[in-house]
């Protein structure tokens, strides 16, 4: 058996990042929104700053450490997440090219109980398509998902080097957001992933875009 063990606000997400790196699979998250005080903890930093930050803190996992599935490991460890006490609810979600994301779908509402939420890619939405850069199409994403719910989404940490300097033609007609993201990754070799990070202190979503750490 493979035991792994996260200690973070955001615990699946580290965890992703050290499968990327012992099994090579290149998995997507999205935070779902941490409004509740129960799924927030304050945090001291530079400069005696108080900041908010998801409130999450150890969670471990065990799998096969013989030949183990990408889609039933991480299945396994989704439920496991989603019995423990850390914030959020996910589901695993597969792409048309056979990829995986995690997708919150729920998180702690003001009454304490765990409600329901709908993923903001999951936003049908209109742009048009015409040639652009990466960088633009992404900023024009967020914008059409920000105007429709009046949740600020924001472009964050990328490879902007290149991005900037690539372009696509993407867009269509009430089209889901996260398809839109998708086929504009999908024109970069590296075969980039995200994370879409909610911010309690703004209340907004930030995506970062990152390159693979291995290919």
């Amino acid at each position: 058996m493979v035991h792994i063990t996260a200690n973070s606000p955001r615990p699946l997400a580290q965890i992703l990042d050290a499968l990327q790196v012992k099994y090579k699979w290149i998995v997507s998250y999205e935070d779902p929104q941490f409004t509740s005080q129960q799924d927030i903890v304050t945090v001291t930093g530079a400069g005696d700053t108080q900041m908010q930050l998801p409130s999450g803190g150890s969670f471990s996992a065990d799998f096969s450490a013989a030949a183990p599935d990408e889609e039933k490991t991480l299945r396994s460890m989704v439920d496991s997440y989603n019995h423990s006490k850390n914030p959020g609810r996910f589901e695993v979600k597969k792409t048309a090219q056979g990829t995986f994301y995690l997708v919150g779908t729920a998180a702690t509402d003001d009454k304490g109980h765990i409600s329901p939420q709908q993923a903001v890619f999951d936003l049908p939405i209109t742009v048009p398509a015409e040639d652009r850069t990466i960088t633009e199409t992404l900023n024009l994403i967020c914008q059409e998902i920000s105007n429709h719910t009046h949740i600020q989404v924001t472009v964050g940490v990328t490879p902007r080097s290149l991005l900037d300097h690539t372009n696509v033609k993407v867009g269509g007609n009430a089209v889901a957001a996260r398809d839109l993201l998708l086929q504009s990754l999908a024109e970069v070799r590296t075969h980039p992933y995200w994370r879409l990070l909610f911010d309690p202190n703004s209340k907004g979503y930030y995506l970062d875009i990152h390159s693979p750490r291995v290919q």
